[in-house]
């Protein structure tokens, strides 16, 4: 599977609450896992991912479903809600859709929520708050 550009075409008003896309298909593999799961530099092998894990499958997701990173948003707010341990390697499927947008003095809001599916089950849900400064979404609209 051919990687999607770093950057999308997209701006987050030209994305709507409801909308999905998926599910991907990635792959953890064991190594990451131990990577993550152990100090900076050291590798602690176990059978299950660590929560690290989730920002790293969330942001390939989120790349590929909107052909690239929309640029000049900034990550106002992550919340990992981990329901079930995912396998430290295996496959795992991921959905996502703009769950809420809002419009602040401060910028453009937009969430995504991403659900995680292994073995039949939904291990964890992660939603991700990005704020469009309001000179970037002036310049975007």
């Amino acid at each position: 599977m051919e990687d999607p550009p770093p950057f999308s075409r997209l701006s987050y008003e030209q994305l709507a609450v409801g909308q999905q896309w998926g599910p991907f298909a990635e792959q953890l593999d064991q190594a990451t896992s131990d990577a993550l799961r152990g100090e900076v530099g050291e590798a602690e092998p176990g059978a299950t991912a660590p929560l690290g894990v989730l920002p790293l499958l969330t942001l390939r997701v989120l790349r590929r479903a909107l052909g690239g990173i929309i640029p000049g948003g900034i990550l106002a707010r992550q919340h990992f809600s981990a329901i079930d341990a995912l396998p430290a390697a295996g496959a795992v499927e991921v959905a996502i859709w703009v769950s809420a947008q809002q419009r602040r003095p401060s910028g453009f809001y937009t969430t995504f929520t991403f659900a995680l599916h292994a073995g039949g089950r939904t291990p964890a849900i992660v939603e991700w708050t990005i704020l469009a400064p309001r000179e970037t979404s002036e310049v975007a609209a």
